[in-house]
C-alpha cells in the first residue's frame, strides 16, 4: 500500500514463485494510475549469456537459436485475458485449478475469485474472499490455499483459507496489520516476509503451518515492502523492495530452518513491485518499478554466485503482477502499466 500498494505470491516445486480503487481512498494503498492497456508486442526471447537487450535494440521476434547447453528464456503474451484489468492479486494453484484472488481493479479493491484454465485459456468467476483485499501474500500448503494480510483503505491482518471450489474462510490473524507482503510455502510451512504499513515496514519473518498459529522466525536485515520472492534449495530469497528511503538493490536470503538472514547479492538497480518466478533451477525477476516507473526487464538471479543479469524483456513495462508456475511455465497475471491490465504473460525456460 503506497499509502498501501500491497503484494504477491510464491510457491515451490511445480507452483514455484515463489506475486486501486475509486479515486483511491486507499490511504495505505496509494493512487491507482489512470486506466490503460499495454500496446501489442510480439513474442520475444533471449538466451541467457547473450548480450543484454536494450530498449533501442530489442531481441528479435520468434524462437531464438542457442548454442548447445545454453539456457533459453522464452517470453510471450498469452491468449488468456481477464474480464477486466486487475493488479496486486494473489495467484494460487489448488490441484488442477489456478485461482486469482482479490486485487485492485479500476473500481477499487475486489474480493472476487477467478478460475483460470491454462489449457483452454478460459477464465470464469468462481467465488469471493471473506474479506476483499489487495497487496496480500498468498501460498498453498497441504492442498489448502491461503491469502494473508493485504487490505483496502488500510492494511489488514486477516488470514483467509481458500478452497478449490472458490469458498473462503477467515482462519486467523497476523500479529499486526500488514500489506505489501509476500508469502511462500517451504519446508512444510508458510513463511511471510516483507510488507508492513507505509509508516513502518515490518522486518519480522513469520511462519505458520495452518493459518491459525503464527510464530516468529527472525528479522530481515533490510525491512522492505513490495519485494519479489523466490524459493530454491530450501531458502527464501527476498529480492529488492521498497524502504523508507526508496527502492533497494539488496537480495536477502532467509533460512527457515535457522531463522538466519543474509545479504547474498544485489540487483543492477533499485527495484520494487517486481514478481519472482522459479522455473526448474532458474530464478527470474520480472518487471517491477524503478524510480516509480514500470519496467519491462527480465532478470536472472544465480543463487550460487549472487550474480544478476538481464536475460530478456517483457512485451510491455508492468509491475504488481500475480506470479505462479504451472507445469514448468511461468504466468505473470494482470499487473499495472499506467493502470491495471487484463493481459497475461508466459515465461518458459528450455
Amino acid at each position: 500500500m503506497e499509502g498501501i500498494p500491497l503484494k504477491r505470491t510464491a510457491r515451490p516445486g511445480r507452483l514455484a514463485a515463489a506475486l486501486v480503487g475509486s479515486a483511491l481512498t486507499l490511504a495505505a494503498c496509494g493512487e491507482l494510475p489512470p486506466s490503460g492497456a499495454p500496446s501489442a508486442s510480439a513474442f520475444r526471447s533471449v538466451p541467457t549469456g547473450m548480450p543484454t537487450p536494450t530498449s533501442s535494440s530489442p531481441p528479435a521476434s520468434g524462437s531464438p537459436t542457442t548454442s548447445p547447453g545454453t539456457v533459453r528464456i522464452e517470453v510471450a503474451r498469452s491468449s488468456i485475458r481477464l474480464p477486466s484489468g486487475r493488479s496486486r492479486a494473489v495467484a494460487l494453484v489448488l490441484g488442477p485449478e489456478l485461482l486469482l484472488c482479490g486485487g485492485l481493479t479500476s473500481g477499487g479493491t475486489t474480493g472476487s475469485i477467478l478460475q483460470i484454465d491454462v489449457q483452454s485459456n478460459r477464465v470464469s468467476s468462481l467465488g469471493t474472499l471473506s474479506a476483499a483485499v489487495h497487496d496480500a501474500g498468498g501460498a498453498v500448503l497441504d492442498g489448502r490455499g491461503y491469502v494473508i494480510g493485504g487490505g483496502q483503505a488500510v492494511a489488514g491482518s486477516t488470514i483467509q483459507q481458500i478452497a478449490s471450489v472458490g469458498s473462503a474462510t477467515t482462519v486467523g490473524q497476523l500479529p499486526a496489520a500488514r500489506a505489501d507482503l509476500a508469502a511462500v510455502s517451504v519446508a512444510g510451512e508458510i513463511v511471510v516476509v516483507g510488507g508492513g504499513t507505509p509508516a513502518r515496514p515490518d522486518d519480522r519473518v513469520l511462519a505458520t503451518t495452518d493459518g491459525r498459529h503464527v510464530r516468529s522466525l527472525g528479522r530481515l536485515l533490510v525491512a522492505v515492502r513490495y519485494p519479489a520472492v523466490a524459493v530454491l534449495g530450501g531458502l527464501v530469497y527476498v529480492i529488492g523492495g521498497s524502504t523508507l528511503s526508496g527502492d533497494t538493490r539488496v537480495i536477502q536470503a532467509v533460512d527457515p530452518a535457522s531463522g538466519v538472514v543474509r545479504i547474498v547479492g544485489y540487483l543492477p538497480h533499485p527495484l520494487s513491485h517486481a514478481s519472482g518466478l522459479v522455473i526448474g533451477d532458474t530464478v527470474l525477476i520480472a518487471g517491477g518499478r524503478s524510480a516509480g516507473r514500470a519496467q519491462d526487464q527480465l532478470l536472472e538471479f544465480t543463487v550460487a554466485s549472487g550474480a544478476v543479469k538481464a536475460v530478456g524483456r517483457l512485451p510491455y513495462p508492468v509491475s504488481d503482477m500475480a506470479a505462479v508456475v504451472v507445469d514448468g511455465v511461468g504466468y505473470l497475471i494482470g499487473g499495472e502499466t499506467i493502470g491495471p491490465v487484463a493481459t497475461v504473460i508466459t515465461v518458459s525456460v528450455d
